[in-house]
C-alpha cells in the first residue's frame, strides 16, 4: 500500500518526539498520539505507535539504565501487567469517544489531588502498596485502550520524590515491560501488521535522533523545573484523551 508524504511526515515527527520524551522529556511523546489519528483511525494509529514506543524504551534503558530505582518497578509492573489485560478486553466493548472522556476525567481528578497533597504537604507513603497498585492499575489499562500510560505514572513518580535522573531511568524500565507486553495483543487485535512494522523501521533514525535531543534537554533543565513541566503534560494527557 502506498502512503502519502503526510502520513511519513506525521509518523516521522511521532518517532522523534517519542525518542525526546523516553530519554528526556516524559510526557512528549504524547503528541505523537495526537498527531498520528489525523492520518489513520484512532485505534489502528496505536499499532504503529507501539513499535516507535519500544524502540525508544531501548535506548532510553540504555543510557539510564543505573539510575533505575528498581523498588518502584516492582511496585507497579504487576499491576500494570493486569490492567493490560483488562484494557485488551475493553478496547472492542467500549467506543473510543467515550473510554477517552472516562480516563482525563481521571487523569484531571488526580491532578487535582495531586495540587491539593501538595498544597497541605500530606505525602504518600513510599513502600504503600495501595497508592501503587491504583497507579499502576490505571496505567496498564490507559497504555492497553490509549497508549497513554504517562499521566499516572507520572504522577506516581512525582510522589515518590526521586531525582531527575531517577524519574527518567525508572520510567524507561517500566514503559520497556509494558509497551513488550501489549505487542501479542496488538498484533492478535491486528494492529500491528508486517506492513505497519516495515513503516515502523524505516523511521527508526528518527528515534535515534529523539534520544539524543530528549538527554541534551534533560540535562539543561532544573529539578524543580522538571517537576512543573511533568505536571504540565499530566495536565495535556487529561484534557487530551477529553478531546
Amino acid at each position: 500500500m502506498e502512503h502519502s508524504f503526510a502520513f511519513f511526515l506525521v509518523l516521522g515527527i511521532s518517532a522523534l518526539v517519542s525518542g525526546i520524551s523516553k530519554s528526556g522529556i516524559p510526557g512528549v511523546g504524547m503528541l505523537g498520539t495526537v498527531f498520528v489519528p489525523l492520518v489513520m483511525s484512532a485505534k489502528l494509529s496505536t499499532g504503529y505507535i507501539l513499535p516507535f514506543l519500544v524502540f525508544a524504551d531501548t535506548i532510553a534503558i540504555l543510557y539510564w539504565r543505573r539510575a533505575a530505582v528498581i523498588r518502584y518497578i516492582v511496585a507497579l509492573l504487576p499491576a500494570m501487567f493486569v490492567g493490560i489485560i483488562i484494557g485488551f478486553f475493553l478496547m472492542d466493548l467500549i467506543p473510543d469517544s467515550v473510554y477517552g472522556k472516562v480516563l482525563g476525567s481521571v487523569v484531571l481528578l488526580l491532578l487535582a489531588m495531586d495540587a491539593l497533597c501538595r498544597r497541605y504537604k500530606v505525602e504518600v507513603p513510599e513502600n504503600s502498596r495501595l497508592f501503587a497498585w491504583a497507579m499502576g492499575l490505571l496505567a496498564g489499562i490507559m497504555t492497553m485502550m490509549a497508549n497513554a500510560a504517562a499521566p499516572p505514572l507520572m504522577l506516581y513518580l512525582l510522589a515518590m520524590k526521586i531525582s531527575k535522573e531517577q524519574f527518567v531511568g525508572t520510567g524507561a524500565w517500566i514503559y520497556f515491560a509494558i509497551n513488550l507486553f501489549k505487542v501479542p495483543f496488538s498484533i492478535k487485535l491486528g494492529l500491528i501488521t508486517p506492513e505497519s512494522f516495515t513503516v515502523n523501521l524505516m523511521l527508526l533514525p528518527c528515534i535515534i535522533l529523539g534520544s539524543f535531543l530528549g538527554v541534551k534537554l534533560m540535562r539543561r533543565i532544573s529539578g524543580p523545573f522538571f517537576e512543573k513541566m511533568m505536571r504540565v503534560m499530566v495536565l495535556a494527557g487529561g484534557l487530551k484523551l477529553m478531546l
